[in-house]
């Protein structure tokens, strides 16, 4: 199967955000915020900096990160923006643009998924391939999806502590 993909910049930005707001830097940002605005509404000497306290760093990372990912996605020189042609066989992926060609055995992949409008493809290096749905038929997205459920064992991401 041959896959013709060049990926947008809106989903760029949707997928860069999307990636940025699953961290798990956010997650914590948001639980110490729900914590200490939670004890400020049943704390009766809260003092009401502890609002802020608690706002501020999860605010802070949302308008820094949003910030930084617009600014990233202007950018047109990016490879992501390239056309790029992905064909998928039995061995692996190969892909190529102007910029070279690589190729991955389906070994090498730990996950794939569905999302914000493109294919996410995750290396376990934790590199990403990125496919835009728009480039794909209905008949072709099925297919496509089928191969990638018999051909990638989902694996975890590596831990801290493994080698």
């Amino acid at each position: 199967m041959v896959i013709e993909s060049t990926v947008s910049r809106k989903e760029f930005l949707r997928h860069a955000l999307s990636r940025y707001f699953r961290r798990p830097g956010f997650y914590l940002y948001a639980f110490v915020a729900a914590t200490l605005t939670a004890y400020g509404f049943f704390a009766p000497d809260a003092p009401t900096i502890l609002y802020l306290a608690a706002w501020l760093p999860l605010i802070v990372y949302a308008v820094v990160g949003w910030i930084v990912i617009t600014r990233r996605s202007r950018d047109t020189s990016l490879p992501i923006y390239l056309p790029t042609r992905y064909e998928f066989d039995k061995r692996g992926v190969e892909m190529s643009s102007r910029q070279g060609r690589s190729t991955f055995a389906w070994d090498e992949f730990r996950a794939w998924r569905k999302a914000e409008g493109v294919y996410e493809l995750t290396l376990r290096t934790g590199q990403l391939l990125i496919i835009s749905q728009r480039a794909l038929s209905p008949r072709q997205a099925s297919a496509l999806e089928e191969l990638l459920k018999k051909q990638i064992t989902p694996r975890p991401e590596p831990g801290v502590f493994d080698a």
